[in-house]
């Protein structure tokens, strides 16, 4: 697995998946490959410095292929040296090994959805919620979060909505002055534009209209669109549209608009917390006790420190 070979150096025959497959040219002008390699432990960069056309074939995203080559450092982050590729029919190997998956199952998943939208109290904001989902259901309970910053596995982005949402739900909780209603449908739609930015549920990349519009864009058009064909009420799609605009925040990081209710503002927060709390679980995965993980370009580029564990020698 690749979690047992990043910290180490020599000689490496596995089978990968290609998670992203890119042809560069280097300073010499001469072609390779630059990959990022995948399993159920982790990912990895790798370099092919000498292709040949049936190497790019080879690699396209979501294909199997076993790597002979070496692994090593470099720059302070490993990196597998790639000698020879080798096609891998998938129907030939368990593909549990090579796509990572939520902690839970989609079928679980789809329940608490369910029981989700029913807190949603307003007729029009749970009807218009319903429609979203039903519309985009396979791809928004099977699809990652994210390429790879956050929750980038197979139901990552159902895993991730359903998060912020039961945290809102307990913020409300809290907070009763804040409108349940709009916090339950806001999470559940926020990122519904990745359903149209990201290519599949396995090895995603971006599609053409998420690279030029992005998911921002695009879920607060399909929220607005389809509000309007559903004649729902204007200040209510007004306010829900805006919450999917404003949910990163501010302008730097994507968001058209500046959270501007206190619902909007919460569920900014939220989603910047889960993100970055998945980010530090990646990250702890492969770093022991009592030391730093590497910088975390996603999070002021710093060392986070893992402390060790309080309470592992208690009953």
């Amino acid at each position: 697995m690749i979690k047992d070979i990043i910290n180490t150096d020599g000689p490496v025959d596995m089978i990968f998946m290609v998670k992203q497959s890119t042809r560069a040219v280097s300073n010499n002008g001469s072609p390779y490959l630059s990959l990022i390699l995948q399993d159920v432990s982790g990912t990895i960069d790798a370099k092919m410095w000498q292709i040949e056309d049936s190497d790019i074939e080879l690699t396209t995203p979501g294909s199997l292929v076993r790597v002979n080559g070496l692994v090593g450092m470099y720059k302070g982050h490993p990196q597998l040296k790639i000698n020879e590729l080798a096609f891998v029919d998938q129907d030939s190997v368990d593909m549990s090994k090579f796509i990572p998956t939520a902690p839970r199952s989609i079928d679980d998943m789809k329940k608490e959805l369910k029981s989700d939208i029913e807190l949603i109290q307003d007729d029009e904001l749970k009807k218009l919620t319903i429609t979203l989902l039903k519309e985009n259901f396979e791809a928004y309970t099977t699809y990652p979060a994210a390429v790879t910053v956050h929750h980038a596995y197979l139901g990552g982005l159902l895993y991730h909505s359903l998060s912020i949402c039961s945290l809102a739900i307990k913020v409300q909780e809290h907070y009763p002055f804040l409108s349940l209603d709009y916090l339950v449908s806001g999470s559940l739609l926020h990122d519904i534009g990745k359903t149209k930015e990201l290519s599949g549920p396995k090895a995603a990349t971006y599609t053409d209209e998420g690279n030029l519009l992005g998911h921002i864009s695009l879920g607060a058009m399909m929220v607005y669109q389809k509000g309007q064909e559903m004649k729902i009420s204007p200040e209510k799609l007004d306010v829900l549209t805006h919450m999917v605009l404003a949910h990163h925040g501010e302008p730097d990081f994507g968001s058209p608009k500046i959270p501007a209710t206190p619902e909007a503002y919460v569920l900014h927060a939220l989603d910047d917390l889960d993100a970055k709390m998945e980010i530090l679980f990646e990250a702890f995965k492969t770093t022991e006790e009592g030391t730093f993980t590497t910088k975390i370009p996603w999070m002021e580029n710093i060392s986070y420190f893992k402390p060790h564990s309080l309470n592992k020698d208690k009953k």
